[in-house]
């Protein structure tokens, strides 16, 4: 039998290795530990919803895979549930997952892009490790485009997305990429309180960063739409645009000076 089902069939236990689609009936709640393991010429798997529970390593190098809806019932996604899984372009989650264990997707070297659903509070170790081609993370409505390279290192790509889950903004994550992050989601979400108590308290590093990137649009932007620059760091930000040659931006903020008379009252000595 190419495929071993629990006496009750409601547990898929083993699917054998020449197998190339699966469609798994509805009335199986469970697909055991290992289940699709090696399974190296699976290329499609459908899966009903009345399934509930996806064992560890349950499709571990499926290196042919190319994409999985996982049913609504699923609230966690197991250690190594997809480890490996070289071939896999897309993977729908469902709404209501909780958590997603530790090297969940690592090594998914063709993923590009990730929605995780509103409801995940929990991202275990190493979940998204060695994904090289993963450059964009869909979250609470936000398309957060990843502009850095190092995506092998558990310290960057884990702690950005930890860092949104948990809305932790003082995680240590580098910080150039932290900054062009909290960016993307406050000009996309301005009216989140807490981002912005973030941003306005530690708004010099955090602009500097537009700076270095003389991301002229950002920073023309931040002008138009917030009161983030005052009299008191106007004169800091062009002296920066200046010494780094970040001509665009420099034009931008001595233009806005002069429009908004941010010129500071000079000391009176009577």
């Amino acid at each position: 039998m190419s495929i071993e089902y629990s006496k009750s069939g409601k547990i898929l236990i083993k699917c054998s290795y020449d197998e190339e689609a699966v469609i798994v009936p509805e009335g199986v709640t469970q697909i055991k530990k290992e289940a699709f393991k090696d399974c190296v010429n699976l290329k499609k798997v459908i899966l009903p919803e009345s399934i509930k529970n996806i064992g560890v390593s349950a499709f571990e190098n499926c290196s042919s895979l190319k994409k999985i809806v996982l049913p609504s019932g699923i609230t966690r996604i197991c250690s190594q549930t997809f480890l490996d899984c070289q071939a896999l372009e897309e993977v729908i989650l469902p709404k209501n997952l909780c958590k997603i264990g530790d090297m969940a997707f690592t090594a998914c070297t063709s993923l590009q892009t990730i929605r995780i659903p509103d409801s995940v509070r929990s991202i275990h170790s190493y979940a998204f490790t060695s994904c090289d081609n993963l450059r964009e993370l869909q979250y609470r409505n936000l398309k957060i485009r990843m502009k850095f390279t190092e995506w092998n290192e558990y310290t960057y790509l884990e702690r950005v997305i930890e860092m949104l889950v948990r809305e932790d903004y003082s995680m240590r994550v580098i910080a150039s990429v932290k900054y062009d992050l909290l960016w993307q989601m406050f000009f996309q979400n301005p009216e989140d309180e807490h981002l912005k108590d973030y941003i306005r308290r530690y708004f010099s590093n955090i602009f500097l960063n537009l700076l270095d990137r003389d991301d002229a649009v950002s920073v023309q932007k931040v002008l138009d739409d917030y009161d983030f620059i005052t009299k008191n760091n106007i004169d800091k930000f062009i002296r920066y645009s200046i010494d780094n040659q970040k001509l665009q931006c420099q034009i931008l903020l001595t233009n806005y000076k002069a429009e908004h008379n941010l010129q500071k009252p000079k000391n009176l000595f009577l």
